[in-house]
């Protein structure tokens, strides 16, 4: 089943610019495919990955999913 950028978005918690972004980067969910120019969704398989990669061990800080800027 594929899922729409807006719905992957919603539930790895980043706006679909974001997401747009981490395509272009080669980051995020894998598998993606765009259905039309305005459209892209991702395989539900994929974004479970994703997400599964990116959750905390108990006593554990989770990855972030955006990249944090140094402080200054």
């Amino acid at each position: 089943m594929a899922i729409k950028a807006s719905e992957v978005a919603r539930r790895i918690g980043v706006k679909t610019g974001t997401l747009g972004k981490w395509r272009r980067q080669g980051k995020g969910p894998q598998g993606w495919y765009a259905l039309s120019a305005t459209v892209v969704v991702y395989p539900e398989s994929e974004v479970q990955k994703f997400l599964r990669g990116h959750q905390a061990s108990p006593g554990q800080k989770p990855a972030p999913l955006t990249e944090e800027k140094p402080k200054a």
